[in-house]
């Protein structure tokens, strides 16, 4: 003769089961979720105006300049002491942006990276390359900027852009009669 378990009577459901699964997965990923997410510090004086000097622009976002730098920094241990360097360069010799390029091939040619680096994290949003690259901005970057009063970064919704807002549920479902 089979007899039929017996559970204990605490009133277990599934729902507690898996709202206690889940309780305990985020308590597991929390911390790299905290992480991931900390707040970035500002960028420094000469981060940013080393920016705006070469992009020309003076409406370049503090916050996102921060992201950018410690991306780049994190890329390489020695990035904003070039960064510095460079600037104080800059200033002290009045390097006109015309003129940098060739003033540094010619006169500080361990800084002549750096320009290129900052104006790639600027405009297209990217830190680094190959395996090492950091997306640091989308569509904030001054590529998607430039171009915003006619065009919109890509994306991979199907439809015109803006349309991921609408509810994609709300549609007319018709059932077509099968001829006989």
């Amino acid at each position: 003769m089979t007899s039929t378990p017996q559970f204990p009577s605490f009133g277990l459901q599934r729902r507690h089961l898996l709202g206690g699964a889940l309780a305990a997965s985020v308590v597991q990923l929390s911390p790299l979720t905290w992480a991931a997410t900390a707040p970035a510090t500002a960028a420094s004086s000469s981060f940013m105006a080393l920016s705006h000097y070469l992009t020309a622009r003076n409406d370049l976002s503090a916050k996102l300049g921060a992201r950018m730098q410690a991306a780049l920094q994190a890329l390489d241990g020695q990035f904003n002491a070039q960064a510095d360097a460079l600037w104080s360069w800059i200033q002290s010799q009045n390097v006109a942006l015309e003129q940098l390029h060739a003033r540094l091939k010619a006169e500080k040619p361990e800084l002549a990276a750096v320009p290129a680096q900052v104006m790639q994290v600027w405009y297209l949003g990217i830190a680094g390359s190959g395996t090492r690259t950091r997306v640091v901005a989308y569509e904030f970057a001054l590529n998607a900027q430039t171009v915003s009063d006619k065009l919109k970064p890509p994306t991979y919704a199907y439809g015109v852009y803006g349309s991921w807002t609408a509810n994609p549920t709300t549609f007319n479902l018709q059932r077509i009669p099968v001829p006989a």
